[in-house]
């Protein structure tokens, strides 16, 4: 099994402060020490259950704002049951400086990227960090499991000293912590032929290669491929992960089946099952990852549920909605979330035991938004 330790050489290279911290608590042993496979469905919704309420007990506790906003919903600091607890808009970080823990003990403000205007600002303290890195080693298991000599991978993003505090690209550098890494995008500018020899390096070495990035940047390189009649054969020793969306390049945006065809003949790929996707924002402190059918999965420490845009009750499990979460990992802040993607929430027992989310689209209705509005400007009362 494929054990990552976090060491305080690796987080003092982040920036970040190093302090030791044991992960001794209920849900630092789930990110930290667990496997995907272990829980049946029923598990997994106590565990999210004992989880969530003791978060929101927490952040009730000692965050002004959240109680006072819980208060305008007529919620007291105990609830029975996880539909009871008090969400909001992520619009809410746009304008509010939302944090728990004190200020001496934020690492860092991180920001989204900003590319429909004003940027979400979130408060994360070190173990806020540590937790979303166990999130991604989490995530990772879903792919498979190997040990740090076993693996290489290829990012197509900056490294963590240029990543700076945007989240997407602070996320994705996080990788550089669980495997060997070579980073090949600067400044937006992705180096083509530094990537593949990258990948041609891994493959002779009789290393399994990952290659990382938003699926824009690898759709340029497989269209660089193209262009030079460059051939590649991944074979089964090579995963392709994405992350982050197509963001201001809609217009090349290709659907799921096409950007998997796409993949599968540049790199020659011999399952479908080596390319997979993640769904992470900045307001949200985990990541999750796809399994092999391609369906992104929800860790038990996460409660997910799609809203009725209008009324902001729960839909029927595999029916569309706005998409909320509670996420039980962040520290520093109240993730009690309403966001602005429609997605379907679905549960399952058999072989793959546990939730699933499959995001639609972004909200694009002035209807959808309104019922959400209205609680992000009641927020600051």
């Amino acid at each position: 099994m494929n054990t990552v330790e976090l060491s305080s050489a690796n987080l003092e290279e982040t920036g970040v402060n190093f302090e030791e911290i044991g992960a001794s608590s209920d849900i630092d042993n789930l990110i930290f020490t667990s496997n995907p496979s272990e829980w049946t469905l029923t598990q997994q919704k106590a565990i999210q259950q004992s989880q969530v309420i003791e978060a929101f007990e927490h952040h009730y506790q000692h965050n002004t704002e959240y109680r006072r906003y819980c208060q305008t919903q007529e919620v007291s600091g105990q609830v029975s049951t996880l539909d009871e607890i008090p969400v909001f808009p992520t619009s809410v970080f746009k304008f509010c400086r939302l944090a728990t823990a004190p200020e001496t003990e934020i690492e860092n403000w991180f920001t989204s990227s900003g590319t429909t205007g004003v940027k979400s600002q979130v408060a994360r303290d070190r173990l806020s960090i540590e937790r979303l890195l166990g999130s991604v080693n989490f995530g990772m298991k879903y792919i498979g499991e190997w040990f740090d000599h076993q693996m290489e991978l290829v990012n197509l993003g900056p490294d963590r000293f240029n990543a700076k505090n945007i989240w997407f690209k602070y996320v994705m550098s996080l990788v550089e912590m669980l495997y060997p890494t070579a980073f090949t995008v600067d400044n937006e500018h992705i180096d083509f032929a530094a990537t593949l020899e990258h990948l041609r390096r891994i493959q002779k070495s009789g290393k399994t290669a990952c290659l990382i990035g938003p699926p824009y940047f690898v759709y340029l390189l497989c269209e660089y491929m193209q262009a030079k009649q460059i051939d590649h054969s991944g074979e089964d020793q090579l995963y392709i992960i994405t992350g982050g969306g197509w963001k201001t390049h809609e217009d090349k945006a290709l659907v799921r089946e096409e950007f998997n065809r796409l993949l599968m003949d540049t790199f020659k790929l011999k399952e479908c099952s080596q390319i997979r996707d993640t769904f992470n924002q900045v307001e949200l402190n985990t990541c999750f990852f796809e399994d092999d059918a391609q369906c992104k999965r929800v860790p038990p420490w996460v409660y997910a549920r799609a809203l009725d845009p209008k009324t902001l009750r729960p839909m029927p499990l595999g029916e569309p909605g706005l998409l909320s979460f509670m996420d039980a990992s962040a520290n520093s802040y109240p993730a009690f979330l309403i966001t602005e993607d429609i997605g379907i929430i679905r549960e399952k027992e058999s072989d793959r035991p546990g939730t699933t989310i499959e995001i639609v689209r972004r909200v694009n209705t002035r209807a959808q938004k309104g019922c959400a509005l209205s609680m992000s400007q009641s927020f600051g009362q």
